[in-house]
C-alpha cells in the first residue's frame, strides 16, 4: 500500500481535511496537496458501494484526494487526472475490475464537476489564504486565477 495522508474528519462539513500536505508522484508528475485541504471521499453512488467501495473506505481515500485536488486545480488535464486515479488505485491493492469500474465513471461523469464554479473558486480562495506563506506555496500549482483574488 501506498503512503497514506493524514486526514482527520470534519463533522460540521462531513469531509475530511487533510492535517499536513500530502506529496506524491506520478507518472513523473509531482502532486502536492496542501494541508486544509477538504474533501469528501470518493464520489461514489450508494447503488454502487456493493460492487466497488463506500466513499471512505481506506482503499480508496487517497487516490480520492489526489483526483478531487487535481480536479480543483487543474495541475494536469482531466484525462491525465482519471488516469492517476486509476494508477493510485491499482498501486494502492484495488483490484483491476474495480479500480475500472471507478475510472469508467469517473469518465463518464467527471465533465460535469471538472470546470470550478463559485462554490470551489471560493473555497480554492480559503485554502489558498490560509497556505499563502508558506515556502512551498508555488508547489501547490493553485490556478492563477485563484492567486489573483484571493
Amino acid at each position: 500500500m501506498l503512503k497514506q495522508p493524514k486526514l482527520q474528519p470534519s463533522a460540521l462539513t462531513n469531509k475530511y481535511e487533510l492535517t499536513w500536505d500530502f506529496e506524491i508522484q506520478v507518472d513523473g508528475v509531482d502532486i502536492v496537496v496542501p494541508k486544509y485541504f477538504r474533501y469528501d471521499g470518493a464520489s461514489i453512488p450508494a447503488v454502487a458501494w456493493q460492487i466497488t467501495f463506500t466513499p471512505f473506505h481506506p482503499d480508496i481515500m487517497m487516490p480520492a484526494l489526489v483526483h478531487d485536488w487535481l480536479f480543483y486545480n487543474h495541475q494536469v488535464d482531466r484525462e491525465q487526472a482519471d488516469d492517476f486515479l486509476y494508477q493510485l488505485l491499482r498501486q494502492n491493492r484495488v483490484d483491476n475490475l474495480r479500480a475500472n469500474m471507478i475510472w469508467g465513471a469517473v469518465r463518464a461523469g467527471g465533465h460535469f464537476f471538472w470546470d470550478n464554479d463559485e462554490e470551489d473558486k471560493e473555497f480554492l480562495r480559503k485554502l489558498y489564504r490560509l497556505v499563502k506563506n508558506r515556502p512551498n506555496i508555488n508547489r501547490y500549482h493553485f490556478p492563477q486565477e485563484i492567486v489573483n483574488t484571493a
